[in-house]
């Protein structure tokens, strides 16, 4: 799925799906075309990029306490925030920031389990007063292409 995620000023960034038509796949080359036309209108290519997401399940000993923990939530570390981990409590609808050394607590504490870990990547474009990112997702342990992400960011200066 191709994904937009807009964020204006300090508004909330939103998300949107597209999904290929029907019979079609998402596949690299449609990632090249993406890059292509951003070059064409004169986006100057900045560097790569990368985030990753995580989705953790309980790791529960006893099943009595299973009120008092969070049935799963997201980890997400961000390329502009490299030194930071933010948790997302989806059912609580709380966002937590921590030191990004909390993974290595996560394992060693095994409360936790991995469940399924996403890579982003790609390249980062400036276009005039907006910064571009078009990368892929992939499983973190396989090159499948599971979608496209492009995030658009408004700045003023």
């Amino acid at each position: 799925s191709f994904q937009y995620r807009f964020s204006f000023f300090f508004s909330l960034p939103r998300v949107f799906f597209w999904q290929p038509n029907a019979g079609s796949t998402v596949n690299s080359q449609i990632l090249n075309e993406v890059s292509q036309c951003v070059e064409s209108i004169n986006g100057v290519k900045e560097g790569r990029w990368k985030a990753t997401l995580t989705f953790y399940k309980p790791m529960l000993r006893d099943q009595a306490l299973s009120a008092e923990f969070p049935r799963e939530f997201i980890g997400i570390s961000l390329p502009e925030q490299p030194n930071k981990y933010y948790f997302v409590l989806r059912f609580n609808k709380i966002v937590l920031e921590s030191d990004s050394s909390i993974q290595l607590i996560m394992e060693k504490l095994q409360s936790y389990k991995s469940r399924v870990a996403l890579n982003f990547e790609g390249f980062q474009y400036q276009l005039g007063d907006f910064q571009l990112r078009v990368g892929k997702v992939v499983p973190s342990h396989s090159e499948n292409l599971r979608g496209i992400v492009m995030e658009v960011l408004y700045y003023y200066f």
